[in-house]
């Protein structure tokens, strides 16, 4: 009996490691290859009694309002807005 213990413990880690050793082996993503990091400004609110997130990227100049639903673990996207060219109006 505990030779079966044992080598269904041993069968157990062998296995581990290898989905360790799989794990371990992923790449990375990479969501916008040959482009830089970009500089965003996030600002968090509510509205309609669910959170709102702003975020502008600073480099183009697109504003970007989502709203997460946390009972439904939803994000939904209200808007998008290229300040950049609205600032070029103004002057």
């Amino acid at each position: 009996m505990a030779r079966w213990i044992v080598a269904g413990l041993i069968i157990l880690n062998i296995l581990l490691g290898v989905g360790c050793y799989l794990r371990f082996g992923e790449k990375t993503a990479q969501a916008q290859i040959g482009r830089p990091g970009g500089d965003f400004a996030t600002v968090a609110g509510q509205g309609n009694n669910n959170s709102v997130i702003y975020i502008l990227d600073v480099n183009d100049g697109v504003l970007a309002v989502l709203q997460t639903d946390v009972m439904n673990r939803n994000v939904k996207r209200l808007a998008v807005r290229n300040v950049g060219d609205d600032i070029k109006r103004m002057k």
